[in-house]
């Protein structure tokens, strides 16, 4: 009887243990999930185009068609507004093919922009014309100028001009009469991408601009400007070309009516003046002046 409780007790602890041991764990947190790796959408390319085909209705370009169409597109002609007196200035385009108008009897002068030098010159027909390269001054800067003059009438032929800025492509063209190209010229409005742009002259825009006698116009200019050489006057776009004034350029002997060139709602003078006046009527004129200032000292530098 005295080694039961002795058993009974020795199987309890026994027991007791047992289930100790065998008490459930805290569960971990499960594992984070694998990356995903994200890949890019492939990119589709557009589908190229389909080849014309010609059939009885429809009659496919040649590949001279289209170079003849887009020689065409190229081709900047003489247009009314575009002249200086018997200059006529063509606007500066990579790529554009400038129509050049001679006689037989007459020189045409070809201007380069004043500083630019010629690396090459090349002509498709140099038996029949005379191409040659000269020099002048213009303001004080050297300027470059080329001479064209055919030897009879019914010519055509193309001028490459490779300077240390650009390239120009001319055609010429001879006829008879007294109508010739007597000079062309460019201007150069600045193009993104252009070597000469990165390097372009800084813009002055200290320009006073008030209407002095009449109410104010719809012509008055909405930016005035210049780079140290030529002054540029800007145009609300609801200006049309017949309602803008002439300029007249103020000095100690009075006004004197200045040339300068349009460019769409633009005029660009060759020259940089101290006031200048638009005027437009005569009995009662409209009179805006424009004033130039010294040009701002730019942001951060120090005398």
């Amino acid at each position: 009887m005295i080694c039961r409780p002795l058993f009974l007790g020795a199987t309890l602890m026994l027991l007791s243990a047992c289930a100790t041991t065998g008490a459930a764990q805290p569960a971990l947190p499960p594992p984070p999930p694998a990356p995903i790796a994200m890949i890019a959408p492939a990119r589709v390319a557009p589908p190229a185009p389909r080849p014309c085909v010609s059939t009885r209705r429809v009659r496919c370009p040649t590949p001279v068609d289209v170079l003849a169409a887009a020689n065409g597109a190229a081709r900047q002609q003489p247009i009314a507004g575009g002249f200086t007196e018997a200059r006529h200035v063509y606007a500066y385009a990579p790529g554009a093919i400038y129509e050049l108008y001679t006689n037989p009897g007459f020189i045409s002068t070809v201007l380069l922009e004043p500083g630019e030098t010629i690396n090459a010159i090349a002509a498709g027909d140099t038996s029949r014309w005379m191409v040659t390269e000269t020099n002048g001054e213009s303001e004080g800067e050297g300027r470059t100028i080329v001479l064209v003059k055919p030897q009879t009438i019914g010519l055509r032929t193309n001028i490459v001009l490779i300077t240390d800025r650009r390239t120009y492509t001319i055609e010429a063209s001879s006829s008879a009469g007294a109508v010739y190209s007597a000079q062309i010229a460019w201007s150069y409005p600045a193009i993104q991408g252009e070597p000469g742009a990165a390097i372009a002259r800084p813009m002055n825009e200290n320009y006073r601009v008030r209407t002095v006698h009449g109410l104010r116009p719809s012509w008055s200019p909405t930016r005035v400007y210049d780079d140290g050489r030529r002054t540029w006057l800007e145009f609300a776009e609801s200006v049309g070309s017949a309602d803008m004034p002439p300029l007249f350029v103020i000095t100690p002997e009075g006004a004197e009516l200045v040339n300068y060139r349009v460019q769409g709602r633009r005029y660009m003078v060759d020259r940089i003046f101290d006031v200048a006046e638009l005027r437009f009527g005569t009995r009662a004129p409209i009179v805006v002046r424009i004033e130039r200032r010294a040009p701002r000292a730019r942001e951060g530098a120090r005398s």
